[in-house]
C-alpha cells in the first residue's frame, strides 16, 4: 500500500470509535478507485491516438524524401546534358544577336531615311513656339514638353550614331557626320527656345503665368537627372558599346541643361545691369542713385520666384551673387579711376544701403567694395575730405582777413530775430521777441552751409565714422578761423593804437598798459608815406568788430541749438561723445573770440575816455564838482561818449553780444576809473583823501556825483534786468566815498567789507580796499597790513555762509593795484 493511502487511512481512523465506520470508509475507497480507473483509461486512449498520428506523418516525410532524391537525380542529369551541349546554346545566342542586329539595322535605315523630314517638322514647331513666347509673356507653352520629348529622341539617335561611328573607318565616320549634322541646327533652335523661356520666367511669373516656369523647370530637372545617371554609370564603368542597344534611350554625353539654365539667367541679369550702366555712361556716379530696380528684382526673386524652384538650387543666393558681382566690378572700376571725394562718399553711401538691404533680405550684410578695401577707401576719403576742407578753409580765411582789414564798405546786414529775457516792475520774467538788422561778415553763413551739406551727405552714407570725421574736420577748420580772427583782432588793435592811442594823457603809462595785450607804438600819421598810411587802421573798426562777433555768435548758437542733437541722432551712441566734444569745442572758441572782441571794443571806448579820466581824483576833478567853470562835468562827458558808442552798438549787435559787451566794458571801465584815479592821487596832481573834508568839496560827495551821473546817463541803454549790473558796477565808485571818509576806518572798513561790498561783489579783490587805504591821508601801509588778513578771513567765512549769486558781478574780482 502506498504512503499516500496509509496517510489517508491514518487520518480517517484516529480513535477506537472510528472502527465502527469501516464500511463507510470501504465504500468511499471503492468510489475513488472507480474514478481513478476512468481517468487512467481516458489518458491512455489520448496517448495512443497521438502516437498513431505521429507515425503517419513520419511515413509521409519518408515518401517526400524519396521524391526529392528523384528530383535531384533528374537535375543532375540535366546539368550533365547542358555541359555536354554548350556549343548549341552559343549558337542560339549568336542567332538571336544577329537577328537583333538585323532588326536594329532595319530600324536605323528607316530612321535615317526619315530623319530629315522629322527634323524639319520639329524645327518648325520649335520656331513657332519661340515666336509666340517672344510676343506673349502669358503664353503657357502647351507644346514644349512634347517638343522636348521629340527633341530628346533626336539627340539620343544622334548620340548613338556618333558613338557607334567611333569604331568605323574615316569614310564611314564622314558619312555618319553628314547624317547627323542637321541635328545641330535643331539643338540650336531648341536652346534658343529654352533661352527665350528662361528670359521670360521672371516677367511671366509676375503676371501669374506659372505654367511656363513649371514646364521649364520640369525639363531642367529631367535633363539633370539623366546627366547624373550618365555620370554615375560612367564612373562605375557600366557603359559598354553595344550596337544592339536601343538608341531611343542612348545618351553619350552630358547635356548640362541645368548649367544652361543658370548661365542664361545670369546673362539676363547681367544684360539688364549693363543696360543701366550704358544709360548712365555720361554720369557714372548717377547709377548709384537709380538702383531701385535691382533691389526690387532681388526682392521678387527671394520672395516669389525662389520658393517656386527646387530648394537645393538656392536661386535667391545665385541671383544676389550675379548682381553683387556686377556691382562690385563696377564699383572697383569707379574707385580705380580715383573719383572726387563726393563721388566716393556716394559710393560708400550706397554700399552701406545695399549692405543693409542684403541683411534684411538674407540675414547677411556684404560690402560691394569688399570689407578690407572698404577700410582703405574710407581712410582715403576721410583724408581727401579733410585735406579739401582745410584747403577751402585756408582760402576762406585769406578772403575774410582781407575783407576785414580793407573795410571798403560797411558790413553786410542780416535780419535777425532774437528773444530777450527781461523783467517787469514786479520782477516777473518776460520774454520779448525783437526783430533787428545785425551787422555780419560777408557770406558768414557759408561755412555752416558747407557743414550741413557735407554732414547731411555723410549721414546719408550710413557710416558714423564718416559723419564724425566730417564734423570733427569742420570744427577744426572753424576753430582755425576763430584763431585766425584772434590774431586779426590783435593786429588791428595794434594798428589802431599806433595812431589813436591816448595813453599820453595818463600819469603812469607803465600801469595803464595792463589794459592792453600789447604795448602800442604811437605813430605820427603825417610822418608816414602814402604806402605806410594804407597799412594803418581803417575806419569802421568798431562796426567790423561788431559784425565779427555777431557772425560767430550766430554760428555758435546754430551749432549748439541745431547741429549737436540733429547729428547725434544720426550715429550710434558710441559716437555721441565725439560729436558733442567737437561742436562744444567750436562753440567754446566762439566765446573766447567774442570775449576778445568785446574787450577790444571796450579798450577803444576807454581809450577815448582817457582825456577825461586823466583828471580823476585831481584838484580839477574836485573843482569840476563846484560847477563854476561853466563846462560839463568830466563824468557827464564820459557818459556821453559811452552812450554814443553803446547806443550805436545796440543798433547792429545782437543782444547776446551787446549784453556781454556792456558787462565787459563796465567791468573794465570801472577798474580803469579806479586805477587812474588812485594813481593820480599817489603819483599825479591828486591829493590824498581827507576824511575830515565835508560838503561838496569832500571826496565822498564827488565820487557819489560821478556814480549818479554815470548811472543816470547810461540806464536807458539797458533792460530792466540788465540795469542791476549797471547799478552794481557803478556802486564800486559810490562805495569809495564811505571807504575813503569813514572816521573810524580800522573798525568801519571791515564792516563795510562784510555788509556792503561782499554782498554786491561776491569775490571782490582786497586790492580794491587796499587802494583806498593807501590813498587816505590818515592811513598808511602799516594799517593795511593789519587790515588785509582780517578782510581775507572775513571773505572766506562769508563764502562759507553765503552761496554765490546766480548772476555774479565780476567787476572787482581781478582788480589789482600796485604802487
Amino acid at each position: 500500500m502506498s504512503d499516500l493511502a496509509l496517510s489517508k487511512i491514518g487520518g480517517l481512523i484516529k480513535s477506537p470509535e472510528d472502527l465502527s465506520k469501516l464500511d463507510d470508509i470501504r465504500q468511499q475507497f471503492a468510489k475513488e478507485k472507480s474514478t481513478v480507473d476512468i481517468k487512467l483509461s481516458t489518458t491512455t486512449d489520448v496517448q495512443i491516438t497521438s502516437i498513431n498520428h505521429n507515425l503517419a506523418q513520419l511515413n509521409q516525410t519518408i515518401a517526400n524524401l524519396e521524391e526529392i532524391k528523384g528530383g535531384i537525380s533528374k537535375f543532375h542529369n540535366t546539368y550533365e546534358e547542358s555541359v555536354s551541349s554548350v556549343k548549341d546554346y552559343d549558337l542560339i545566342r549568336r542567332i538571336i544577336s544577329i537577328n537583333q542586329y538585323l532588326n536594329q539595322v532595319t530600324s536605323l535605315y528607316e530612321d535615317i531615311r526619315r530623319l530629315r523630314g522629322i527634323l524639319d517638322t520639329l524645327n518648325r514647331d520649335i520656331i513657332n513656339e519661340t515666336n509666340i513666347i517672344k510676343d506673349d509673356l502669358s503664353y503657357t507653352l502647351p507644346n514644349i514638353l512634347v517638343i522636348h520629348y521629340r527633341y530628346t529622341q533626336i539627340r539620343n539617335f544622334a548620340d548613338y550614331l556618333e558613338n557607334y561611328s567611333q569604331t568605323l573607318s574615316d569614310d564611314f565616320k564622314s558619312i555618319v557626320y553628314n547624317i547627323i549634322s542637321p541635328v545641330r541646327e535643331t539643338i540650336r533652335l531648341f536652346d534658343e527656345l529654352l533661352n527665350e523661356c528662361i528670359m521670360s520666367i521672371t516677367e511671366s511669373t509676375k503676371i501669374d503665368n506659372f505654367e511656363l516656369l513649371y514646364k521649364v523647370v520640369s525639363i531642367i530637372l529631367w535633363e539633370d537627372k539623366e546627366d547624373t545617371k550618365l555620370s554615375v554609370m560612367q564612373n562605375l564603368n557600366l557603359i559598354k558599346n553595344d550596337a544592339n542597344k536601343r538608341y531611343n534611350d542612348f545618351r553619350f554625353k552630358r547635356r548640362n541643361y541645368r548649367k544652361f539654365f543658370f548661365e542664361r539667367f545670369k546673362l539676363t541679369f547681367e544684360d539688364t545691369f549693363n543696360s543701366c550702366v550704358d544709360h548712365y555712361r555720361s554720369d557714372p556716379i548717377g547709377l548709384y542713385d537709380n538702383l531701385q530696380w535691382l533691389e526690387d528684382e532681388l526682392m521678387f526673386v527671394y520672395k516669389y520666384l525662389s520658393p517656386l524652384l527646387p530648394k537645393d538650387w538656392q536661386f535667391g543666393a545665385f541671383t544676389e551673387k550675379v548682381f553683387y558681382d556686377k556691382l562690385h566690378q563696377y564699383t572697383m572700376d569707379m574707385i580705380n579711376q580715383e573719383p572726387p571725394a563726393e563721388d566716393i562718399l556716394r559710393i560708400l553711401s550706397y554700399d552701406k544701403k545695399f549692405g543693409n538691404y542684403l541683411k534684411q533680405l538674407e540675414g547677411t550684410a556684404k560690402s560691394i567694395i569688399g570689407d578690407d578695401l572698404k577700410e582703405n577707401v574710407l581712410d582715403d576719403y576721410l583724408k581727401n575730405i579733410t585735406d579739401k576742407m582745410k584747403e577751402w578753409n585756408d582760402s576762406l580765411m585769406k578772403q575774410e582777413t582781407a575783407y576785414f582789414a580793407d573795410r571798403v564798405r560797411e558790413p553786410e546786414k542780416y535780419p535777425f530775430e532774437q528773444v530777450i529775457e527781461d523783467e517787469d516792475a514786479f520782477n516777473n520774467v518776460l520774454e520779448i521777441s525783437v526783430d533787428m538788422t545785425a551787422y555780419v561778415l560777408a557770406d558768414f553763413n557759408t561755412p555752416l552751409s558747407m557743414l550741413k551739406q557735407q554732414a547731411d551727405v555723410a549721414a546719408e552714407s550710413g557710416y558714423s565714422k564718416i559723419l564724425v570725421a566730417v564734423i570733427e574736420g569742420w570744427c577744426s577748420a572753424f576753430i582755425a578761423r576763430v584763431e585766425n580772427f584772434q590774431v586779426v583782432v590783435d593786429e588791428e588793435m595794434d594798428r589802431y593804437f599806433a595812431v589813436f592811442g591816448n595813453e599820453k594823457f595818463l600819469i603812469k603809462e607803465s600801469k595803464a598798459k595792463r589794459l592792453f595785450k600789447k604795448r602800442p607804438t604811437i605813430v605820427n600819421v603825417d610822418d608816414l608815406s602814402p604806402e605806410e598810411q594804407q597799412n594803418i587802421s581803417r575806419p569802421g573798426l568798431v562796426e567790423y568788430f561788431g559784425a565779427l562777433a555777431n557772425s560767430f555768435e550766430i554760428s555758435g548758437e546754430t551749432i549748439t541749438s541745431k547741429f549737436i542733437d540733429a547729428y547725434k541722432e544720426k550715429v550710434h551712441t558710441n559716437y555721441h561723445v565725439k560729436i558733442s566734444q567737437a561742436f562744444e569745442s567750436a562753440a567754446a572758441s566762439v566765446n573766447s573770440l567774442n570775449s576778445e572782441v568785446c574787450i577790444a571794443i571796450s579798450n577803444i571806448i576807454i581809450n577815448d575816455l582817457y582825456v577825461e579820466m586823466c583828471n580823476l581824483f585831481t584838484k580839477h576833478w574836485l573843482e569840476d564838482g563846484m560847477k563854476q567853470t561853466g563846462d560839463a562835468m568830466s563824468a557827464t562827458k564820459m557818459t556821453e561818449t559811452i552812450f554814443e558808442y553803446l547806443n550805436e552798438l545796440r543798433d547792429y549787435c545782437i543782444y547776446t553780444i551787446y549784453q556781454n559787451l556792456c558787462q565787459i566794458f563796465l567791468d573794465r571801465f570801472i577798474c580803469a576809473y579806479l586805477k587812474i584815479g588812485f594813481e593820480n592821487i599817489l603819483l599825479g596832481d591828486g591829493k590824498k583823501i581827507n576824511p575830515e573834508t565835508q560838503g561838496y568839496k569832500s571826496f565822498a560827495s564827488r565820487v557819489q556825483k560821478d556814480a549818479e551821473l554815470l548811472f543816470g546817463g547810461l540806464q536807458d541803454l539797458f533792460t530792466i534786468k540788465d540795469k542791476r549790473y549797471l547799478f552794481a558796477t557803478v556802486s564800486a565808485i559810490d562805495f569809495l566815498g564811505e571807504l575813503g571818509t569813514t572816521p573810524n576806518p580800522m573798525e568801519d572798513i571791515p564792516n563795510l567789507w562784510k555788509f556792503r561790498i561782499l554782498p554786491v561783489f561776491y569775490n571782490c579783490s582786497t586790492d580794491y580796499v587796499k587802494a583806498v587805504v593807501y590813498c587816505r591821508k590818515d592811513m598808511d601801509k602799516t594799517q593795511w597790513r593789519t587790515l588785509e588778513p582780517i578782510l581775507e578771513d572775513m571773505k572766506v567765512k562769508y563764502h562759507e555762509e553765503v552761496e554765490p549769486p546766480q548772476y555774479p558781478v565780476l567787476t572787482l574780482d581781478d582788480f589789482e593795484f600796485t604802487v
